[in-house]
């Protein structure tokens, strides 16, 4: 009985803290851009304690024009309560087998006034994962699929259809071509680093086979800890659940946080700051897309990476695990990845219908658009060529960020810088999203997509859980939105025009996707932010 009233009393707190912090977080303008002294990229080690991370390079300090306090004391709060009123507790029972009740128990009415519960996509098919379903799903049930309808049964399939996700879905960045008709998901990385006690390593590689003419993928063979199995072996359900973990993981770990945040974006904002002075036409471009990054990267860095924080607290990993993944893994990052076309051909995927890397084309078409446009007001191929700050700008960013001549490739003149920035833009305003709030239908399903899997087959205890959702719904606070008006940062009636047009192209695409139906992995504009900020 005290196990549980100690529970409710930390469970009750930890969630008006989250609620809290939704309530409290209001979307930031950008305002136009001032002279500062230059940044400093230097060790992440040396700028925060207790996170042993030494070859990730991050800002020295967080620009005067970013700077926001009472945030920061927020946040900096929150890393001392992780020390002094653990959102976690020992000796708790495990999450409720059904998916549907665990997430109900979890995901309070507080939270739902302010954001929706998750959708289940059809793909994480609802069972056997962790035992038997509740049949006769109530109407309106916001994990319902869709084909399960008052008074049926629900399946017992398979497990999620690892095929689908590896095409349309949050993962459809892991998939490459292996062979002739064959793909993979290789996710071994994660087995050279340290697992928490009692958890199963999360080191996988699922092997795909092109479907019958359809163009799309079927998992044929999961290669993990439960050994090599086919979708017709009694393990099959554990080795989905290990491969869908070590996806989730390293998505949320190392692609999102790692890459995005980290290998890319710090870097990409402070070369801008420090190349492109404040009154230059490109750094006005750019300065939606990189302003309060430094910001961002530090109101969140502690609060994850301390020892007992969010990432050591909701994953299989350890403090020193997490640590020496995102150390190791830091020169994987590569723009050419975020350019859809790029991506695609390293991959092999040419001939693969992928709909969440047409998604992303769809978008890149907008950037690229702009870009053009917007620069095509101040220079011609020979003036941007000449500029000294734009080649310095350039230079510092290949020096920083790896794959910036895969983005420019052989164009010169105003398309090569046009295709770097539409790059900046699309990690950014789509790519962060993707790998961030996007995740939102698809990480709290937690039967299909555990964030843990225990050796000995019990569910993920209710701290673990209940960790995750309020994580998740903090991914969703209100940001700057890229459907914002920018078009006072231009320097001139032309550039403003240019603005106005960026967004006049992409409530047309808004149009488009309002009139087909929705999807849970695409992603939209109206569902996107200008810049990377919390």
């Amino acid at each position: 009985m005290i196990t549980r009233l100690r529970w409710r009393a930390r469970r009750w707190f930890w969630n008006r803290f989250a609620v809290f912090k939704y309530d409290h977080n209001r979307p930031g303008t950008v305002p136009v851009p001032v002279s500062d002294r230059p940044l400093a990229l230097v060790s992440l080690a040396s700028q925060y304690r207790h996170i042993p991370i030494r070859r990730v390079l991050v800002a020295d300090r967080v620009p005067a024009d970013e700077r926001q306090t009472v945030k920061r004391l927020f946040s900096r709060l929150q890393a001392v309560l992780y020390r002094i009123v653990p959102p976690q507790q020992r000796g708790l029972p495990p999450v409720d087998a059904d998916a549907r009740a665990a997430l109900s128990a979890a995901y309070t009415s507080a939270h739902r006034q302010r954001f929706p519960a998750p959708l289940r996509p059809a793909e994480l098919a609802w069972g056997p994962a962790w035992g038997p379903q509740r049949p006769d799903p109530d109407e309106g049930d916001p994990g319902a699929p869709q084909a399960v309808q008052r008074g049926q049964t629900v399946p017992d399939p398979e497990g999620p259809d690892l095929g689908v996700l590896a095409v349309a879905s949050p993962f459809a960045c892991y998939v490459t071509r292996a062979g002739d008709g064959t793909f993979t998901w290789d996710l071994r990385v994660l087995e050279a680093f340290e697992h928490q006690p009692g958890l199963r390593p999360l080191g996988a590689v699922v092997s795909f086979e092109k479907g019958a003419g359809n163009g799309g993928l079927a998992a044929v063979r999961i290669d993990s800890d439960a050994g090599s199995c086919t979708p017709s072996d009694p393990e099959w359900p554990l080795a989905s659940r290990l491969a869908m973990s070590a996806a989730s993981t390293h998505l949320s770990i190392v692609r999102h946080f790692g890459w995005i945040h980290l290998a890319a974006g710090g870097p990409l904002a402070v070369v801008t700051r420090n190349e492109l002075p404040p009154d230059h036409p490109l750094r006005r471009l750019l300065w939606p897309h990189v302003y309060a990054t430094q910001y961002s990267n530090d109101l969140i860095t502690e609060d994850q990476l301390v020892p007992g924080g969010d990432f050591e607290g909701m994953f299989s990993l350890t403090h020193r695990g997490v640590c020496a993944l995102i150390d190791a893994s830091i020169d994987g990052f590569d723009l050419g990845t975020i350019d859809p076309d790029i991506d695609a051909l390293s991959r092999g995927l040419g001939d693969l219908a992928t709909p969440s890397i047409d998604n992303r084309r769809r978008h890149h078409a907008v950037f690229l658009a702009h870009a053009r446009r917007y620069l095509e007001r101040y220079y011609d191929d020979d003036g941007i060529t000449a500029d000294e700050a734009v080649r310095a700008w350039e230079a510092e960013l290949a020096r920083r960020v790896s794959g910036i001549g895969r983005v420019t490739a052989s164009t010169v003149g105003v398309e090569s810088v046009a295709r770097l920035a539409a790059a900046i833009m699309q990690l950014a305003a789509l790519e962060h999203e993707i790998l961030g709030s996007g995740m939102w239908d698809y990480q709290l399903w937690t039967d299909a997509v555990p964030a843990r899997v225990p050796t000995d087959g019990t569910r993920p205890p209710l701290d673990v859980y209940q960790r995750l959702v309020n994580a998740n719904f903090n991914l969703n606070v209100h940001r700057t939105a890229l459907l914002s008006d920018f078009s006072d940062l231009a320097l001139n009636a032309a550039g403003a025009e240019a603005f106005r047009a960026f967004r006049a192209d992409l409530l047309a695409l808004q149009a488009e996707f309002d009139a087909s139906p929705s999807e849970p992995w695409r992603m939209e504009p109206k569902r996107l932010k200008a810049n990377i900020n919390a």
